[in-house]
């Protein structure tokens, strides 16, 4: 799929992963473990970006630009950024969104060992196992989930794992789980999953055969560790593409001239009303700009909303306002809640990680729980504005936010978040430390890639091994219980 289109383009202008990675300002081995596929990121990924711009520029460099568009279906008409959106199109035709793809590390420990905690072949050993009690293969269960037959085959050999919240894995538990009973084998599936009758045949009992697939959430954990170390681990690379994507997509002034000609707002006495998600994001395009027009310093966030809001196009035009603010030395205080899932959790980090690295933003969690009926928004600028918002979770697309710069609001605003302050504690401190894993190696510290981890019940440290020598305090209750099973592994 995505290595295999990789490889093609390779071939077809015979040049090395290493010539690509040059040409587009990123390291040969970020790009190898795609090329190799030992990771699949998101199309709109940093790493993807660099990957097309090596190579469009290696196509420059070799007069072959006709070649790749040809490759990939774009006209030599299209512009650069068509032909780019184009070609991650295709690169990413027939793979899945949402997955990624582990190898099987077999230097770093006995393969009996590897075989039984790697959770991709725990993941893999459950699936077959009910393809098998339902009598389906391949081809059969790609029909009935209306995936690729190859895809299915790869996550039964345990090649890949998708994401716990894949729409895809739900596709294929609803499935299989349709078959068995069309089979009149539920009573086989009860005694290999121990599901309850209830559990199954209730309105969510694809959600507990997914369950069950990912071991319950452990397996989940595990993953977004991983997820969570290659982050570290590649963050020179993140900050440079992110760095780049900021500079070469967006000018300031164009972007602040946007968001005032694009503002959603309507008004309603002393407040603007913002309606869903495109109301958030304009909402918080507007907030953002009119604090950078005024030179305001300081700014307090908090959100237990999905963050789905944040995806897409608008992502970089937020990483665009926000990264002004870090150049312009703005104090910003977040707090995360604790009881987001792990997948959500680790990609919150990953989205602020090159913001993290400026030292201008401090974070927290909160240790009560956000609750389970309704989702809250709560942005200040202190003594200038506020956005408050609040939805039943699952509405979030009808939700309202009210856009205040009445003083009174603003101050109960203020007082809000610091109640929540005083329950929160700091999500992960960075600091500077000295050397690679040397120092590490007799301090309970263990090696995993590019990082050493020391996992204890109370706090997850991180400390990278190469330039920049980097260590990652987390205290999240959450990320501890996700590193045991790494620091138990090593």
């Amino acid at each position: 799929m995505l290595s295999d289109r990789i490889r093609s383009v390779l071939d077809e202008m015979d040049v090395t992963i290493s010539d690509v990675a040059r040409a587009g300002g990123c390291t040969p081995s970020n790009l190898n473990r795609i090329k190799n596929g030992v990771r699949t990121p998101r199309p709109s990924s940093p790493t993807i970006r660099c990957l097309t711009d090596g190579f469009m520029e290696v196509a420059r460099q070799r007069d072959l630009s006709g070649e790749l568009r040809m490759l990939c279906g774009a006209n030599l008409r299209d512009s650069d950024d068509a032909t780019r959106e184009k070609l991650v199109r295709w690169l990413y035709e027939d793979e899945p969104p949402y997955i990624r793809t582990y190898n099987k590390r077999k230097e770093s420990r006995p393969a009996e060992v590897s075989r039984e905690s790697h959770p991709s072949t725990e993941f893999s050993r459950r699936l077959d196992s009910l393809m098998r009690i339902a009598g389906l293969s391949n081809r059969r269960l790609g029909i009935e989930s209306g995936l690729d037959p190859s895809y299915i085959s790869r996550l039964r050999r345990g090649e890949r794992i998708p994401k716990y919240r894949s729409p895809y894995l739900m596709q294929i538990c609803e499935s299989v789980l349709e078959f068995i009973a069309a089979e009149g084998k539920l009573s086989e599936m009860y005694d290999l999953t121990a599901l309850s009758e209830a559990e199954i045949t209730e309105k969510d009992g694809a959600d507990g055969l997914r369950r069950w697939l990912f071991g319950y959430g452990s397996v989940t954990g595990h993953l977004a560790a991983e997820e969570l170390m290659g982050t570290i681990a590649s963050i020179s690379d993140i900050i440079r593409a992110a760095r780049a994507e900021v500079s070469m997509e967006y000018d300031l002034e164009k972007v602040l001239k946007g968001c005032e000609e694009n503002d959603t707002g309507i008004e309603c006495g002393n407040e603007m009303k913002y309606v869903g998600v495109d109301g958030i994001r304009s909402a918080v395009t507007r907030f953002l700009s009119e604090m950078i027009r005024n030179g305001e310093r300081d700014l307090l966030l908090y959100s237990d909303q999905s963050m789905n809001w944040m995806g897409g196009e608008y992502g970089l035009t937020l990483k665009v306002l926000m990264s002004e603010l870090i150049r312009r030395k703005v104090n910003i205080r977040i707090i995360h809640t604790v009881d987001r899932s792990m997948p959500e959790l680790i990609s919150a980090v990953e989205w602020w990680m090159p913001l993290y690295l400026s030292g201008r933003i401090s974070s927290f969690y909160c240790r009560k729980s956000a609750g389970k009926l309704f989702s809250h928004t709560l942005f200040i600028r202190p003594g200038a504005a506020c956005i408050a918002g609040t939805s039943a979770i699952g509405l979030e697309s009808r939700a309202v936010y009210n856009y205040s710069t009445d003083a009174e609001a603003v101050v109960l605003a203020e007082d809000a978040f610091n109640c929540i302050l005083k329950e929160s504690r700091p999500l992960v401190n960075i600091c500077e430390c000295s050397g690679g894993a040397d120092t590490c190696a007799d301090d309970g510290f263990v090696h995993a890639d590019a990082v050493m981890v020391k996992a204890s019940p109370n706090e997850v440290i991180i400390q990278r091994v190469e330039p920049p020598y980097l260590k990652f305090t987390f205290t999240h209750p959450m990320i501890c219980k996700a590193f045991r099973s790494v620091s138990t592994a090593g």
